[in-house]
């Protein structure tokens, strides 16, 4: 009987070797399957860091272009502002050497009296600039030469 019990006790071994090896090729089956999840979880991260960075990347570019285009915006109305500052100027040189006083000038468009004279002086300069010649004339004769001359 010892043989029969011995075969009986070595199928058991066997079926629980067997149990054993099952319940290893499940978890082993399982912890394949995990891996699998986790190398897609690491391929979605690492696109998700790509496309963070690309983020950054797009957004630091719109942000340059922006400066760009504020830095130029502000050069051009800073050039159209100038102009303008030119046209007003004028105007009120136009209106001082038209009899208007520096204090009527302050009084009607409503500006400082000091800034009103700033800007007749700017325009003096800017006249005077104008105005002068590049090449010297030659001078003139006095009336007393040519009244010398025609006695002599």
């Amino acid at each position: 009987m010892t043989t029969r019990k011995t075969a009986k006790t070595e199928r058991a071994v066997r079926d629980h070797a067997e149990a054993i090896a099952a319940a290893r090729d499940r978890l082993d089956a399982d912890l394949a399957e995990r891996r699998r999840r986790e190398d897609e979880a690491f391929a979605r991260y690492a696109r998700a860091d790509r496309d963070a960075e690309q983020i950054v990347a797009d957004r630091d570019a719109v942000i340059a272009d922006l400066e760009r285009r504020r830095r130029d915006a502000e050069g051009e109305a800073e050039t159209r502002l100038g102009e303008v500052e030119v046209r007003k100027r004028e105007i009120l040189a136009e209106l001082h050497r038209d009899g208007r006083k520096a204090e009527d000038l302050a009084a009607m468009f409503e500006l400082p009296l000091k800034r009103v004279r700033g800007h007749l002086r700017q325009a003096r300069r800017a006249s005077a600039a104008t105005d002068s010649p590049t090449v010297s004339a030659p001078p003139k004769p006095s009336a007393t030469t040519s009244d010398n001359a025609a006695t002599a």
